[in-house]
């Protein structure tokens, strides 16, 4: 099997998830899906998809397929490319998503 030759941004973004200490899976299969970045923990996909991205209509239904098949609660498209700007992105996102785990998990105070 032949290695893979990641791009520049997904080298940045691995490089700013160990960075902010976060566990993921680089190249994660979920069948028949291969995705740039799982986070596990978060139940988060995130996707490198470049300057001009390749979002398209097929990834709207693979996205949908994420949530529905493996129970992925965000996918997140990163068409940033600078450093500065996938950093920016990333920490926006994921403290987004933390505040919002959160938020779900508190108890309204008449059931405490």
């Amino acid at each position: 099997m032949r290695l893979r030759d990641y791009t520049r941004q997904e080298n940045i973004i691995a490089e700013y998830l160990s960075e902010f200490g976060i566990r993921y899976t680089q190249q994660y299969e979920f069948f028949p899906y291969t995705v740039d970045f799982y986070i596990p923990d978060l139940k988060m996909v995130v996707e490198a998809d470049g300057k001009y991205g390749h979002f398209q209509k097929r990834e709207v239904g693979r996205d949908r397929e994420l949530v529905d098949w493996y129970g992925i609660e965000y996918v997140l498209h990163i068409k940033e490319t600078t450093k500065e700007e996938i950093k920016k992105i990333l920490w926006q996102e994921l403290n987004k998503l933390t505040e919002k785990r959160l938020n779900r998990s508190k108890l309204p105070e008449n059931l405490e």
